[in-house]
């Protein structure tokens, strides 16, 4: 079986409960042999918690099973790594005031503001409960970003854009990009909103416990890699790398995964002006529907940059086709 090559090979399965069919008994039955460390999700893309948590909701399908799972499998020897979503968070921004928005003003369904200091908190309280709850190797913050270059358009960040900037509110994304300083400026407080987003979750955890946050960056050939997850996302790699020394590289999360030498030379061209930055700093890799074929691309790439891990999943998220249309600008 193909998660099993994985594994054996050094890979770090994901296991999100609302993706998978597999249980935890099945995975340490058939993989326990084999595992030295397994991911689990314990805050969902709906905005759940896994575990008994006194400040997010709990999925009523699956209970306690991150808590249960992340026991059972540092009970017996396998490092633990938790995994939290960040600005997707289909229960927050079901309230219109934390809604992320479009240039129009349309809302972005499952997507929070990153400007919102209060979802800061929240956050941050809900990975230092996760800190507490088990015996981790680190927990991933995933999807702290912008979906594209046309949010938020949300009332706040209008507002606060068009004060500090002496303009109309009723601006647009077309207006700004016709002023260069102005669409600066805007990528800039892109950026800056998820610093501190971040920041606020390093500085809660770290205050009682010193585990390793790692913090995610989307590399994709369709949106021009580092480049593009700044402009696009608002993921700024300089910054990021302050914050969290240990950086997630999504690779590839809507283009195929490498499967041969000539396409892993087109991905490491790409990435080769990063070459130093990856190398001095910690980072590992993650890649969604992963086999043994783009496993081993992957596993050049981590020997190249000197990567930890290589966390993955042998399936796509059901909001794939969502998250790519978003992500890639294809229209909704």
């Amino acid at each position: 079986m193909s998660i099993q090559e994985i594994i054996e090979k050094g890979g770090t399965y994901v296991f999100d409960p609302a993706e998978t069919t597999l249980l935890p008994d099945e995975i340490l039955a058939n993989y326990g042999n084999f595992i030295d460390s397994i991911c689990i999700v314990a805050k969902s893309e709906a905005g759940s918690s896994y575990y008994a948590s006194s400040t997010a909701p709990k999925d009523p399908r699956f209970g306690e099973i991150y808590s249960s799972f992340a026991q059972l499998a540092s009970d017996i020897g396998i490092q633990v790594y938790a995994m939290v979503h960040g600005n997707i968070d289909g229960f927050f921004s079901r309230d219109p005031n934390f809604q992320m928005h479009r240039s129009g003003g349309t809302p972005i369904e499952g997507y929070v503001c990153p400007s919102q200091e209060i979802y800061w908190q929240y956050l941050a309280e809900v990975v230092s409960e996760i800190a507490t709850k088990s015996n981790l190797e680190g927990i991933i913050l995933k999807d702290v970003l912008y979906p594209r270059d046309q949010s938020c358009f949300c009332d706040n960040c209008r507002r606060k854009f068009a004060l500090a900037n002496d303009i109309d509110r009723d601006f647009s994304l077309e207006q700004i990009r016709k002023r260069s300083n102005l669409f600066s400026k805007w990528q800039n407080d892109r950026v800056e909103a998820l610093r501190n987003t971040i920041s606020t979750v390093v500085n809660r955890v770290h205050k009682e416990n010193k585990i390793d946050i790692l913090s995610e960056v989307l590399l994709d050939s369709a949106t021009n890699y580092f480049e593009g997850a700044k402009d696009h996302f608002g993921q700024d790699i300089g910054v990021i790398t302050q914050l969290t020394p240990h950086v997630l590289l999504h690779i590839h999360p809507w283009s195929d995964l490498p499967s041969n030498n000539v396409e892993l030379g087109k991905l490491k061209e790409q990435l080769q002006p990063y070459e130093n930055r990856l190398s001095t700093g910690q980072n590992s890799l993650f890649a969604w529907d992963v086999n043994p074929t783009n496993f081993e691309m992957l596993t050049e790439l981590k020997d190249t940059y000197s990567s930890s891990r290589i966390f993955f999943t042998d399936y796509k998220p059901s909001s794939y086709l969502n998250r790519r249309t978003l992500n890639l600008n294809l229209g909704v």
